[in-house]
């Protein structure tokens, strides 16, 4: 469905015209955009609920500049953390940096302990000098699937609860909400 007139014919496989490739990525994909000096603006774009370090929280920082020591504020949740770790996402794993600046992607580690203060599509910025109006589109995701669990042991319960918590998806086009309370059957 993609005009491929243009398109090189390339083999990474065998070497073949990748230079032409990466001719064709300075000349047609834009730089990203955005100032380093203006008020932190960064956006979710995803997270994951890690046992040792807590939530991940995947982004792409818009305006100003994301360190390691900041203050930071989800705008949607209103959940305030302080930045443990900041870094970049390779093939290999992710890479811890110094800092990043606007137009770069990356991801944060701030001991979050909750899925749900970092909800795709919030703005993080910084406490001590935040922009003045979260980036534009977020809209809190509606659950779409609800499904009753129920332990095969009641002692359990407290277990499932955890355990549901930390498996709790965060998705641009799904989302599920773990109940308050989860009603059991028995």
């Amino acid at each position: 469905g993609l005009p491929a007139e243009d398109s090189p014919e390339i083999s990474a496989k065998n070497g073949i015209n990748i230079r032409a490739v990466l001719e064709d990525i300075v000349q047609n994909v834009p730089a990203p955009k955005g100032d380093r000096e203006a008020p932190l603006q960064a956006l979710i774009f995803d997270s994951q609920y890690d046992s040792y370090r807590g939530v991940i929280v995947y982004l792409r920082v818009k305006n100003g500049v994301l360190r390691p020591g900041m203050d930071v504020r989800m705008m949607a949740t209103g959940a305030e953390y302080k930045i443990v770790e900041v870094g970049t996402l390779h093939p290999a794993g992710m890479i811890p940096c110094d800092a990043l600046g606007a137009g770069e992607v990356g991801y944060l580690t701030a001991s979050i302990k909750n899925v749900a203060d970092t909800r795709v599509g919030d703005t993080i910025t910084e406490i001590a000098r935040p922009c003045a109006e979260a980036l534009p589109g977020y809209q809190t995701v509606q659950p779409m699937v609800y499904s009753g669990i129920y332990p095969a042991d009641g002692a359990k319960y407290q277990d499932l609860r955890e355990a549901l918590e930390k498996l709790q998806l965060n998705d641009a086009s799904m989302s599920y909400e773990l109940e308050s309370s989860i009603a059991l059957g028995f």
